[in-house]
Order: structure tokens, then C-alpha cells, then sequence
């Protein structure tokens, strides 16, 4: 088990050299033959600090682990219980600034996301278009139910009102009497 979580180890930080496809497995295996190498009070840091790395956004995963590796390191633990006990209680409280910040400081409108057509847009662009398509969804439900509720004389004016034809004096009138007789019509 160690050996696989050392080899995900180098995985992680081969991933973050500016290296080519071919070149990848050359540095996962200097990576982890440098890890090998390590004293054992660092052996027991980086695989503490991997294990609850993992555990949290992809954004933020390394600098979790580089946050959780050096407080083992600076604690000078050779126990692993003790190590795996100090990077629980640093993740819980990284976890709990985390949402601290994502609720109140606005971090998930800035994340990244897809829309429908799979572009990148930030959330916080997506929750304003959808915002403002549910008010004219719900502007377009209010005019439907307005002019449901209308005579057949009336709406007979509304729609040549609507494609811009003019009114006659008499059309005008009957609008203008059937306002004045229901001036609540439009809040109802």
C-alpha cells in the first residue's frame, strides 16, 4: 500500500513539471526514487498529507498537500498515527475557512464551470443569465395570464396595438375606459 501511495505521490508532482508526454514516466520515476530516498519522518508527511489532499477540491489539492506536508515536517513526527492525527485537524479547519470563504466572500461565483454548450463561464456569469432568464419567463406568464383575463373585444385592440397598426377613435376609447374601469388589472 505504501508503495502505490509514494508512486501517486510522484504522479502528483510530476504532473506539475513543464514536461512533455514522453518524458512523464522518466519524472514519476525520479520522483519516486527521490521519495524513496527520504527520511522516514518525511515518508510519513507526504503520505499524511496526500491522503487528505485528496479529499478536497481539485483547485486546491496541492497547496493542501504543501499546507499539510510542512506542519508534519515542522512538527518532526515519526509516529504516523500522530501524523495522520495532525493532518486530519489541519484539513478539518482548512475545510471549515473553506466554506467559510466559498459562502461569504463569493469563491464558488468565481469557480468555473460549463454552460449547456459545454464553453467555460464562471458561475457567477451563468447564475446572472439564468436569473435573468426566469424574469422573462416570469414577465412572459404574467402577460399571458393578463391577457387571458381580457375580453375578446379588448384583446381584439391589444394585438393590433401590439403589431403597430393605429387604433381608431372608438378602439381607442373602449381600451382606454376598460383601464380606467379595472386600474388594478396589471397588479392582480
Amino acid at each position: 500500500m505504501k508503495v502505490d501511495t509514494y508512486r501517486n505521490i510522484a504522479k502528483m508532482l510530476a504532473s506539475a513539471l513543464p514536461i512533455e508526454d514522453d518524458d512523464y514516466r522518466q519524472a514519476v520515476e525520479n520522483c519516486l526514487a527521490g521519495i524513496k530516498r527520504l527520511p522516514q519522518n518525511a515518508k510519513v508527511a507526504l503520505r499524511a498529507a496526500y491522503i487528505f489532499s485528496r479529499k478536497v477540491p481539485a483547485q486546491e489539492r496541492e497547496d493542501l498537500f504543501q499546507e499539510l506536508a510542512l506542519a508534519i515536517l515542522e512538527a518532526k513526527v515519526e509516529d504516523e498515527r500522530l501524523a495522520y492525527a495532525i493532518a486530519r485537524c489541519d484539513w478539518q479547519n482548512w475545510w471549515r475557512d473553506y466554506m467559510r470563504h466559498s459562502q461569504f466572500y463569493g469563491g464558488t461565483l468565481d469557480r468555473v464551470v460549463e454552460d449547456e454548450d459545454g464553453q467555460e463561464v464562471t458561475f457567477s456569469e451563468l447564475l446572472v443569465g439564468e436569473v435573468d432568464f426566469e424574469r422573462r419567463m416570469n414577465g412572459r406568464l404574467d402577460a399571458e395570464r393578463i391577457y387571458s383575463q381580457l375580453p375578446d373585444i379588448i384583446k381584439a385592440v391589444v394585438n393590433k396595438r401590439l403589431i403597430g397598426k393605429p387604433l381608431q377613435a372608438k378602439e381607442r376609447m373602449a381600451l382606454m375606459r376598460y383601464v380606467k374601469s379595472r386600474p388594478t388589472i396589471l397588479v392582480s
